[in-house]
């Protein structure tokens, strides 16, 4: 090989340390990244363990306030009925005013 072909291998071989260079750093920034995006994904596993539980939570918030509700309107309807009942024994007596 001439003198010539020696200086343009050795100018390509610089380069190529070059970009196997900036390759490297390239490399150790994108595995930052990565290590980053896996705390990031680690916490939305937490939240939606979080949210899964608030869910249920929720849901079985909502049942025992609409049993709360049917027992409530199931004793309203039965004093009503004994209030009623009270009130047509006290007209039949001429204790109320009919």
């Amino acid at each position: 090989m001439d003198q010539e072909s020696m200086e343009m291998f050795g100018k390509v071989l610089d380069k190529l340390d070059s970009i196997d260079g900036r390759l490297d750093k390239m490399e150790n920034r994108l595995d930052k990244v990565e290590n980053r995006l896996d705390k990031v994904e680690n916490r939305l596993d937490v939240i939606e363990v979080r949210q899964n539980k608030m869910s249920s939570q929720l849901t079985e918030l909502q049942l025992s306030q609409k049993l709360f509700e049917m027992n409530t309107n199931r004793n309203l309807a039965k004093l009503q009925d004994s209030v009623d009942t009270i009130e047509e024994i006290l007209k039949m007596n001429d204790l109320l005013p009919r």
